[in-house]
């Protein structure tokens, strides 16, 4: 009863991880007022100031959407799958360096972004250059360092051999990992080798998933609780 309870938590928590991504991204549309160039361009983004509590909102629905509440899963996938094969532990600590990563990312523009965007408002014309600056350094530093470089090889390799696990038991959440997992890599390619639309492609791709795939392991999950936390062990041997 009480393995049952703790699967069904962790996959309600995964379904909450996808829901609040999903809320994560239409709260940074309306942060920029739906100008989608801004994603590209930390100043344009800077232009909506503005909407400086929206900023907020956005990387705080990042930081528990796309990486804590996926910590759950992430430890309960590995107590499933740990006999089953030598390089669970390295894919556990890749799926947990990506949530740690991508936390630490959305903190810091959580405080950063909303403290100079409300400067820049307010700021005398010779000030801004400077304010401009910060805000640019910090969010490339972040967007195109510790994002879409560091923590997208790590969400790779957690997601393409977490996936190769789970396709006996589910296609969907095993593909769709897998699928998560090389646009990841995608993402971090382009990134490196200075190819915007392979980053462009893999990153789009892996925005979608992590909203999609938290909320198929989700429901695994509470389904697997539902069948008993016995068959849920079997499925691990």
């Amino acid at each position: 009863m009480e393995r049952s309870f703790y699967t069904r938590a962790v996959g309600l928590t995964s379904i909450a991880s996808g829901l609040l991504a999903a809320a994560c991204l239409v709260v940074g549309v309306l942060a920029v007022d739906g100008d989608m160039d801004a994603f590209a361009d930390p100043l344009r983004t800077l232009q909506h100031a503005q909407n400086h509590r929206l900023a907020y909102w956005f990387n705080i629905l990042d930081l528990f959407g796309y990486y804590l509440l996926l910590v759950p899963v992430i430890l309960h996938l590995h107590s499933l799958y740990r006999f089953r094969s030598p390089w669970v532990p390295l894919f556990t600590f890749s799926g947990l360096a990506y949530a740690l990563i991508g936390a630490v990312g959305a903190v810091v523009l959580a405080v950063l972004w909303p403290e100079l965007m409300q400067q820049h408002l307010v700021a005398a014309p010779d000030e801004r250059p400077l304010i401009e600056l910060v805000f640019k350094a910090s969010t490339v530093a972040v967007v195109d360092g510790l994002w879409n470089i560091l923590e997208v090889l790590f969400a790779g390799v957690w997601w393409i051999g977490i996936g190769l696990l789970l396709r006996s038991a589910s296609a969907f959440a095993g593909y769709g990992a897998i699928v998560a997992g090389v646009a990841c890599v995608l993402d971090a390619k382009g990134n490196m080798m200075g190819w915007p639309l392979l980053s462009e492609i893999g990153l789009n791709i892996y925005l979608l998933m992590g909203i999609v795939w938290p909320i198929i392991i989700g429901v695994w999950l509470m389904r697997r609780a539902a069948n008993g936390a016995g068959h849920e062990h079997a499925l691990a041997q």
